[in-house]
C-alpha cells in the first residue's frame, strides 16, 4: 500500500466517525428537547388543573385566563409533534418510554413526599413562589400566567 491510499482511507474513516458523532448528537438533542417539552406540558397541565380548582373553589369564572392556559398547552403539543417529526419511529418510541419512566419516578417522589402542616392555609406551602409584576400576587415559581389577574409571567 502506498501512502496516498492509506491517507485516503484514513480520511474516509474520519468522515464516517464525524457523521456518526453528529448523528448521535442530533439524536440526543432531539430526545432532550422532547423530554424538556413533555416536562413543560406536565407543568402546564398541572397549573391548568390548579387554576380550574382555584376558580371553582372561589366561585369565579375567568375564561380569558383559561383560554391562555389552553393556548399555551396547544403550543407545547405542537412543539412536541415537531420534535417527534424530526425523529425516527424507533427514536420516538425510545423517547416515549424514557418519558414514561421519568413520569413514574416523579409521581412516586411526589407521593412519597411528606405533607407539611402549617398554621395558616397557604396554597404554596413549602413550594417556591414568585410575585406577579402586575398585581403582586404570590404565584407558583413555574407558573406561566398569574392565576389572579391573568398576566403573562
Amino acid at each position: 500500500m502506498d501512502m496516498d491510499k492509506i491517507k485516503e482511507q484514513s480520511l474516509q474513516f474520519v468522515e464516517m466517525a464525524k457523521k456518526t458523532a453528529v448523528d448521535l448528537a442530533d439524536k440526543g438533542k432531539n430526545q432532550l428537547d422532547l423530554i424538556n417539552e413533555q416536562t413543560q406540558l406536565s407543568k402546564a397541565e398541572r397549573q391548568l388543573g390548579a387554576l380550574v380548582y382555584s376558580l371553582h373553589k372561589s366561585g369565579e369564572e375567568n375564561q380569558p385566563l383559561l383560554d391562555k392556559y389552553l393556548e399555551n398547552i396547544e403550543e407545547i403539543h405542537a412543539r412536541i409533534e415537531a420534535i417527534k417529526a424530526r425523529m425516527t419511529p424507533a427514536e420516538a418510541d425510545e423517547a416515549a418510554k424514557t418519558a414514561a419512566d421519568t413520569a413514574d419516578v416523579v409521581e412516586t417522589a411526589e407521593a412519597a413526599a411528606p405533607e407539611e402542616e402549617t398554621e395558616e392555609e397557604d396554597e404554596f406551602a413549602g413550594r417556591p413562589t414568585k410575585t406577579c409584576p402586575v398585581c403582586s400576587a404570590k404565584v407558583d415559581i413555574d407558573a406561566l400566567f398569574c392565576n389572579h389577574c391573568g398576566a403573562q409571567l
